[in-house]
């Protein structure tokens, strides 16, 4: 399996402060794997695992377990990433984060990001797909940077109304107070920005529509050329995504034979991952449904037909089995336009 890759733009800002607290070059490259030759290249990408040990070099030389919170409270524009840039050329907080949401696999293919409204409040939820993964160092640097940008972004740095953090409470609790001045919380089930929904509609300092559509379209391109992790499950997560309306292509001796395997070798590597073929249908299911409904680019029926139902009432079924939401009251709470 090919370990997922992140942009060299999550890792610069912890890198050259490294660099500017004297630590050596030749010594950094040699151990993180990283190179000034990689972070020059701005479309560059390093493996997952070498953040881990970049944080692993950061913290064991700067002796300072808050070393994460430190490096994200810092802003420095030149060192902004594309993804970055074409969201704060938006014309809205909510455009620039969805516009982020969008092209966040760039920044780090190992997590996901995604915006949630709900009532009077709003989610910014990061959450690691596979355990491994999860730095909390990285993860202190990503919520401390998103708060630190905002002001640069709006004028004013946003106060969340609470953070929630996977981790445990660290024993620096007083430097994440100082930080993000806001009600923390921890061992949670994902980590998260909660906010005032009234600040989506706060308008952004530096639109620039035209340079919005240049950025943007370039990060297509890189978004394009993303790496893919090559593993039977998502090849089969692939293939039933593009044929979710079709139930005749949604049988696993089909997909075997796609895959250029047995139906027997594809069960055991399946089951290898702890998942079934028709597990894997449900999650799909499930993810677009979610997906077209947050659009709100079609209709319910027409998600539905999508999805390879029968009737919309089958759909209804399923969805409200799901999520504990009828389809039409999903829309209503998720709707991004």
């Amino acid at each position: 399996m090919n370990l997922p890759t992140i942009s060299v733009s999550t890792v610069i800002d912890t890198y050259y402060t490294l660099l500017e607290l004297g630590i050596e070059q030749t010594f950094l490259e040699e151990k993180s794997g990283i190179t000034l030759e990689n972070l020059e290249n701005p479309d560059g990408r390093v493996c997952i695992s070498k953040l881990k040990t970049l944080w692993d070099i950061a913290k064991t030389y700067t002796q300072n377990p808050a070393i994460g919170l430190l490096v994200g409270d810092k802003v420095d524009p030149s060192r902004f990433s594309v993804v970055t840039q074409a969201s704060f050329q938006c014309e809205t907080v909510l455009k620039g984060l969805q516009k982020y949401v969008r092209f966040f696999s760039i920044v780090n293919q190992a997590a996901t990001l995604t915006l949630i409204e709900k009532d009077d409040l709003a989610t910014l939820e990061f959450r690691f797909e596979l355990p491994e993964f999860y730095s909390i160092p990285e993860m202190e640097r990503m919520i401390a940077s998103a708060l630190s940008r905002s002001k640069y972004l709006v004028g004013t740095r946003f106060k969340p109304k609470h953070l929630n953090f996977e981790h445990s409470a660290p024993s620096y609790i007083e430097q994440y107070e100082s930080i993000f001045n806001a009600p923390l919380f921890f061992d949670q089930e994902t980590t998260s920005i909660v906010f005032d929904r009234k600040l989506l509609d706060t308008k952004i300092n530096l639109t620039n529509p035209h340079l919005l559509n240049i950025l943007t379209d370039y990060a297509e391109k890189l978004l394009q050329k993303l790496p893919t992790n090559n593993n039977t499950q998502e090849k089969v997560r692939a293939f039933i995504k593009n044929n979710l309306d079709d139930n005749d292509e949604l049988d696993v001796k089909v997909v075997a034979n796609k895959l250029n395997m047995s139906r027997h070798t594809l069960y055991r590597k399946l089951k290898k991952d702890n998942v079934s073929f028709q597990s894997l249908v449900e999650e799909v299911r499930q993810e677009e449904a979610k997906r077209h409904l947050k659009e709100n680019s079609v209709s319910i029926s027409e998600v539905a037909y999508l999805l390879g139902f029968s009737e919309l009432s089958a759909f209804s079924r399923a969805f409200k089995r799901w999520t504990g939401e009828s389809p039409a009251q999903f829309r209503t709470n998720n709707s991004l336009t």
